[in-house]
């Protein structure tokens, strides 16, 4: 029987859109509340080729809106990537997913996207969105943005031609300025919502459709949708004069608080490290150690855990105090 009779029976996609899909590599940047929600629906649209690039571990607060994982994930702090690709191979066995447990920055930007006929932002932070921006535009890839706060949500799409999304945001908001998951929440149906909406635009993009033109928003409690053009900006600095303020620079160095957590992630805190022998190292300090390919946790103690990535970033649970954080660390890894 054929899995994928349901939509090919649809004229929106159809037998030929069925193998357009097939054929179609598709990266989703961040493995959250939209993430999760995409990759679940491209796994069981049956799209080729899934590239799923996040940084983060499964965290026990995820739970109410990230759809792919369960609570053993939380307990067992596995990185978001790792988990989404173990179940979507549950989900299908005839697609490849991809998992990459790396933070996206300028410096990788253009390497972890190459090879993508799209791309689905479902990241939770501007920077990381002003250079997806640039990195599609150099590689000239279509992208589809989406964000979603409280119990509303916004989508658009973005194509080589323009309008781009800086077009839209002008400038680099300054961190900590505006409302986050973090201070204001988010309601689930929210989220899925705007990733369903993101998956059918990207069917769009991959089966040579006209996309959404504009920016959709949506607000779930008095069920209001509006959509107002995006006007491409003559003097773009990305999608007009081409300039690269983003690409090749490393701009997120400083510690952060995690969303809904008690927690603060550390910006490559270690450098670079291979997680065995840092493993093999604190075992013979006494430390409580449970380590994998992509993560490496460790049991301080006042109930402090921190949880060190190969990519030297770290992640320090139980306390929202940068300054205890570091302290913590140091205590460890210093």
């Amino acid at each position: 029987m054929n899995r994928y009779i349901a939509q090919t029976n649809i004229a929106f996609l159809g037998p030929l859109g069925q193998e357009k899909l097939s054929a179609a590599t598709v990266t989703i940047l961040g493995c959250g509340a939209l993430g999760t929600v995409a990759a679940d629906l491209l796994a069981r649209a049956g799209v080729g080729r899934i590239r799923i690039i996040d940084r983060d571990v499964v965290e026990l607060g995820n739970l109410q809106r990230q759809t792919l994982f369960v609570e053993s994930d939380a307990e067992s702090r596995i990185p978001k990537a790792e988990a989404a690709t173990l179940r979507l191979q549950q989900i299908n066995s005839d697609i490849v997913v991809e998992g990459l447990v790396a933070d996206f920055t300028g410096l990788n930007a253009l390497e972890l996207l190459l090879g993508s006929d799209a791309v689905i932002d479902a990241t939770d932070n501007y920077l990381a969105r002003f250079t997806l921006n640039e990195a599609c535009l150099a590689l000239n890839l279509p992208w589809v943005y989406g964000g979603a706060l409280g119990t509303g949500g916004a989508l658009a799409v973005f194509t080589p031609q323009g309008p781009c999304f800086r077009c839209l945001f002008t400038e680099l908001p300054v961190a900590g300025a505006g409302e986050s998951c973090r201070t204001t929440g988010v309601l689930a149906s929210v989220t899925t919502m705007v990733a369903a909406l993101q998956v059918v635009e990207l069917f769009k993009l991959l089966t040579g459709q006209a996309p959404l033109s504009g920016l959709l928003q949506l607000e779930l409690t008095r069920t209001e949708f509006l959509t107002q053009p995006i006007p491409q900006d003559p003097a773009c600095p990305a999608c007009q004069l081409r300039r690269t303020e983003f690409l090749g620079q490393e701009r997120d160095s400083l510690a952060a608080l995690v969303c809904g957590q008690n927690s603060v992630l550390l910006p490559g805190a270690a450098g670079e490290c291979t997680l065995l022998a840092l493993a093999e190292r604190l075992k013979v300090r006494g430390f409580s150690v449970d380590n994998s390919r992509f993560r490496l946790r460790i049991v301080a103690k006042d109930g402090y855990e921190v949880v060190v990535f190969a990519d030297g970033r770290a992640l320090v649970y139980g306390t929202s105090n940068i300054v205890t954080a570091k302290a913590v660390y140091n205590s460890i890894l210093g």
